[in-house]
């Protein structure tokens, strides 16, 4: 292997009010990059992350990516978890003509040629849940989320979506990232008010596990009534009491005890990583394949130029431990294994709803039956280039 290396921006918080997910996913990168590097590396050059922390904070995020376009000349980045901060960095990723990998699920509505998704769009998440959810619990839902982007989003697809099969949505909360007591006495008292057939959080970030916490000390069910979320990982999880978590309903492309075998390898040399018993999530999950997905079309490539290294890219899969996966070349979002699973905290999840084959991204919703225009205001002659 040569001296010469292939430079790539890490920019994922390991402090603030993500910090706790985001660590999953630098362990992740860290993950990629070891096993590339110990197999010779890119056509012999290693890979060389260059890391910052932006503390969960959009500005520091837009900053971050702006230096390392511009000072360090950094042509990739991988990085982002919430929506406001790939909203911040992709101004300057792209006036540098840089590549950003964003490694988290989303509301979808969005294409960028110098954006790569590699987590799942709502085809892949929403609609399952919904499917789910609706067939299994009931048709009135009430709805919960952090105050940003993505709850807003997500909330209105799934309020749609659900409206499609004739359900009804009893209320919408949003509260702020720095969730208080307050704010989740509110959120109680009012499923109380409602009594809903299931509660779908958006709440994202270290608010996840009191607001989990109170719904299970005001005496709610989550076998009858549970919270379904796609922003609730294995981290929070563990993270809640004994008993708080068992029941509920999260959908992801990736669980931490999904039992195959590609998952198991992953998970296992995850923790090693680690050092740790720390739980592999999904976005973890999408931050990995995301360094690899990237491996593999340098190597076809060349060339890490996004002139170059876009178009190999759409020529490349990688078998991921969800199952294999690869970009399309329309939207720039990657062909994932959508799942729906029940927390069981004793055991595997419960894995309610298993694809039979990966599902192509539909990031605008185009071919979902029963969408209205409301819900998809965009078509592909929309995107921005």
């Amino acid at each position: 292997m040569t001296d010469d290396t292939w430079q790539i921006g890490i920019i994922m918080s390991e402090s603030g009010v993500t910090g706790a997910i985001e660590r999953t996913q630098i362990m992740a990168v860290r993950l990629a990059i070891a096993e590339i590097n110990a197999a010779g590396g890119v056509r012999g050059r290693r890979l060389q992350p260059v890391f910052r922390d932006p503390q969960s904070r959009p500005s520091l995020y837009r900053s971050s990516a702006q230096e390392l376009c511009r000072d360090d000349k950094i042509r990739v980045i991988f990085g982002g978890h919430m929506s406001s901060t790939r909203k911040a960095m992709l101004p300057a990723i792209e006036a540098h003509n840089a590549l950003l990998f964003y490694p988290t699920l989303y509301e979808g509505f969005e294409y960028s040629r110098h954006c790569v998704y590699t987590g799942a769009a709502p085809n892949q998440n929403s609609v399952p849940l919904v499917d789910y959810l609706h067939a299994n619990f009931g048709s009135r839902i009430f709805m919960v989320g952090s105050d940003y982007v993505y709850p807003y989003e997500s909330n209105r697809i799934v309020a749609d979506l659900l409206r499609s099969k004739g359900g009804e949505v009893l209320d919408e909360i949003y509260v702020p990232l720095d969730l208080r007591a307050h704010h989740i006495a509110r959120i109680i008292d009012r499923i109380r008010e409602t009594q809903p057939d299931m509660i779908y959080s958006t709440v994202v970030g270290d608010g996840i596990i009191p607001f989990y916490t109170a719904f299970r000390d005001a005496g709610f069910d989550a076998q009858l009534m549970p919270i379904a979320s796609q922003s609730t990982s294995e981290i929070d999880v563990a993270r809640m009491p004994p008993g708080v978590a068992d029941g509920h309903v999260i959908a992801a492309p990736f669980f931490d005890t999904l039992q195959t075998q590609a998952a198991q390898d992953f998970t296992r040399t995850f923790r090693i990583m680690a050092g740790a018993p720390l739980p592999a999530t999904a976005p973890a999950e999408a931050a990995y394949l995301a360094v690899h997905l990237y491996a593999a079309a340098l190597a076809l490539a060349g060339d890490d130029d996004i002139d170059r290294l876009l178009p190999a890219l759409y020529e490349v899969e990688v078998d991921a431990p969800q199952g294999p996966v690869r970009v399309d070349r329309l939207t720039n979002h990657t062909h994932l294994w959508p799942r729906v699973a029940r927390i069981r905290e004793n055991g595997p999840y419960e894995i309610v709803s298993h694809p039979t084959q990966r599902i192509a991204p539909d990031p605008y919703l185009v071919d979902v039956a029963g969408m209205s225009d409301q819900a998809a205001p965009f078509r592909f002659g929309a995107m921005r280039g």
